[in-house]
C-alpha cells in the first residue's frame, strides 16, 4: 500500500539523509549512461548534493509541495511541485527508489504533483535526454517533448509540457 505524506507531515517520517540516500539511488539508475563526460557525472552528483536542501526548503515554500510516498512504511520516493508564477508551473523534482521502479509510486507522486500545479493548468518539467524510460512515463502522463524549448545543462535535458487538462493513463 502506498502512502503519501507532504511537507512536515513527510519529515515526521524521513530525514535530510534519508532524501540524500534516495536521490543517489535514483540517480544512479537514470541519470547515468555510458559515455558521460567527467563534468556530466560531476553535474549529476550535484542533484545529490543539493537533493535534501531543496526539499526541505520546499517542505516551507508555500509555492512549493514537498511530497514522500512509502511502500509499507519504506520511503519509496518523492516529488517537488512548484509555482514559479501564475502560468509558471513545474514538476520539479520526481526521486523513486530503484527498488520501486516499475511499481505504482511514481504514478501516485506524479498524480499528486499534478494534481496540486491544477490538472486544469499547463505545465511543465525537465528530464534527461537520454533517460527514455522516464520520457515514456512522462508521455502516459500527457506531457510531450518540447523541441523548440532550450535548455541550457551540462547533461543534455528536454523541456517536456503538458497541456491544461490532457488525459493521462
Amino acid at each position: 500500500m502506498i502512502e503519501l505524506l507532504s511537507d512536515h507531515d513527510a519529515l515526521k517520517r524521513i530525514n535530510a539523509d534519508d532524501i540524500t540516500s534516495l536521490t543517489d539511488r535514483a540517480t544512479v539508475a537514470t541519470f547515468y549512461a555510458d559515455g558521460l563526460t567527467p563534468e556530466q557525472v560531476e553535474a549529476n552528483r550535484e542533484v545529490v548534493r543539493i537533493a535534501a536542501e531543496t526539499a526541505l526548503a520546499a517542505c516551507v515554500n508555500e509555492y512549493q509541495l514537498f511530497t514522500a510516498a512509502f511502500f509499507d512504511r519504506h520511503f519509496a520516493g518523492y516529488v517537488i511541485s512548484t509555482v514559479h508564477a501564475a502560468d509558471d508551473r513545474e514538476l520539479d523534482w520526481l526521486m523513486v527508489d530503484p527498488e520501486f521502479h516499475g511499481s505504482d509510486v511514481s504514478s501516485a507522486l506524479m498524480r499528486t504533483g499534478m494534481e496540486w500545479l491544477g490538472l486544469d493548468r499547463s505545465m511543465w518539467l525537465n528530464v534527461i535526454q537520454h533517460n527514455k524510460r522516464a520520457i515514456r512515463f512522462y508521455q502516459k502522463h500527457g506531457f510531450e517533448v518540447d523541441h523548440n524549448a532550450l535548455i541550457e545543462r551540462v547533461v543534455p535535458h528536454f523541456i517536456m509540457r503538458r497541456a491544461p487538462n490532457s488525459e493521462f493513463a
